[in-house]
This record gives C-alpha cells, structure tokens and sequence, in this order.
C-alpha cells in the first residue's frame, strides 16, 4: 500500500486518473472512479483501477508520505 496526500487524491478523483498496482502510481488518464482491468501505458499490465476503487481496495490510503 503507498501513502499519498489528500490533495494527490482528490487532483485523481476530480481527473479521473487511474492507479497501477504495479507501477505504484496514478499512470493513466480517462479511468472511471470505480474501474478495474484497466491497461497501464507504462508497464502494459491490466491492473490499473480508479482512484476510489484504488482507496476502497487499499492499494493507496490517504495520509502524510513523510
């Protein structure tokens, strides 16, 4: 799970960026808040998920990265 700020979410959430699993980022633009299966332009793996879907499956959790 990474950490990021509430402000890296909502900027996710409000431009539907999509989460790699596998990249440990927000790597894709155009990705509803709740998909899953999603291709990564980076590492090409079919896991990318919505920013709330990414919350609500604990790959990400909100808080200080320090």
């Amino acid at each position: 799970m990474k950490t990021i700020t509430l402000s890296e979410y909502d900027d996710a959430r409000d431009n539907h960026l999509g989460w790699c699993p596998t990249c440990e980022e927000f790597a894709r633009d155009s990705t509803e808040p709740d998909a899953e299966g999603y291709d990564c332009p980076d590492c090409h793996e079919n896991r990318v998920v919505g920013a709330e879907q990414a919350l609500l499956l604990g790959l990400i959790e909100i808080g200080d990265p320090a």
